[in-house]
């Protein structure tokens, strides 16, 4: 079994790029991974760039999650982010941090999820980097185009209506039970991408839903200015975290983070347009806090929840 400090770190980078030059052919790409840079050809569009990361020990445990998952969702991630303004991927480039100890077997299977993920959506894995590190770093570089309407958090105002993507919760309670040591499944965080760019085209502002509802409408208010109501009698719940908490899973549902699904604010003369969301809340004039309602009307707190890498 290969580890990484058997293979050397410019014999596994020369293996990778033979394996990604034998996909067919894309000329969009001038200069593809094994040089000092990528080098793309950009369409008439509004290019977007995003990075993000998922750091051993901060964002998953050893074990938490195969290889292959782990490149998923490093894609997963970092193309939410694009999403959430109605863009399109096109190029990526992966930073890794591995241990020397780290089978390459693993390695492989990491970025292959991970480029296999962006072809999914219409990128390409371009080049990257590889470091010896104490742990397991995966930092990812994401270009893309807007090819409609360009949306922001900025664009809410008075009277719009709150709608998500998807279903809340089973990530959060997955990273919870794993956390403390109990079996269970790190979801894949959904494909979006297609559901951003449709959304764009009736969207006042958007946003990804990663560090928890709650915090999330947040930013959105902040940026907009305007505040906001969310009725925890309307989110959707997932299956699993409903059964696992009972009464108390929408509360939690609404700060526990980890979705990736897309929060969207929506004047009310566009609704009819929208299918498969859920309204969830509107947003008000005045201040840009987030009041959370009950089911019965009264206003509850919710505990502060989501992420933050410097508040734990």
């Amino acid at each position: 079994m290969r580890r990484l400090r058997d293979v050397g770190e410019h014999a596994w980078i020369a293996a990778l790029a033979r394996r990604l030059a034998a996909r067919p052919a894309d000329r969009r790409i001038l200069v593809g991974p094994g040089d000092d840079a990528a080098a793309v050809r950009p369409g008439r569009r509004p290019l977007l760039v995003t990075a993000d990361a998922l750091v051993e020990n901060v964002h998953f445990r050893a074990g938490w999650a195969a290889p292959a998952a782990l490149g998923r969702r490093a894609w997963a991630v970092t193309a939410s982010d694009l999403a959430a303004m109605g863009g399109v991927p096109r190029f990526a480039v992966l930073a890794l941090e591995a241990s020397p100890a780290m089978r390459t077997a693993d390695l492989d299977a990491l970025v292959g999820g991970f480029a296999a993920a962006a072809r999914r959506e219409g990128a390409r894995l371009v080049g990257g980097n590889l470091v010896a590190g104490p742990h397991l770093a995966i930092t990812a570089a994401v270009i893309g185009e807007a090819v409609g309407p360009l949306v922001t958090r900025a664009g809410a105002r008075p009277g719009d209506r709150l709608y998500v993507t998807g279903a809340l919760g089973a990530a959060g309670l997955a990273v919870r039970r794993l956390a403390a040591g109990a079996a269970a499944r790190l979801p894949d965080p959904p494909r979006r991408v297609r559901a951003g760019r449709l959304l764009a085209r009736v969207a006042s502002a958007m946003i990804d839903v990663s560090d928890g509802l709650v915090q999330d409408v947040g930013q959105l208010c902040r940026a907009s200015r305007v505040g906001a109501e969310i009725d925890l009698g309307r989110l959707p719940v997932a299956g699993a975290c409903r059964r696992a908490l009972g009464g108390r899973a929408a509360a939690f549902a609404a700060r526990a983070g980890e979705d990736y699904e897309l929060v969207v604010a929506v004047p009310p003369a566009r609704e009819p347009a929208l299918r498969r969301l859920t309204l969830v809340g509107r947003l008000l004039a005045g201040r840009p806090v987030v009041h959370v309602r009950a089911p019965d009307g009264r206003v509850v707190r919710v505990a502060r929840g989501g992420f933050d890498h410097f508040r734990r």
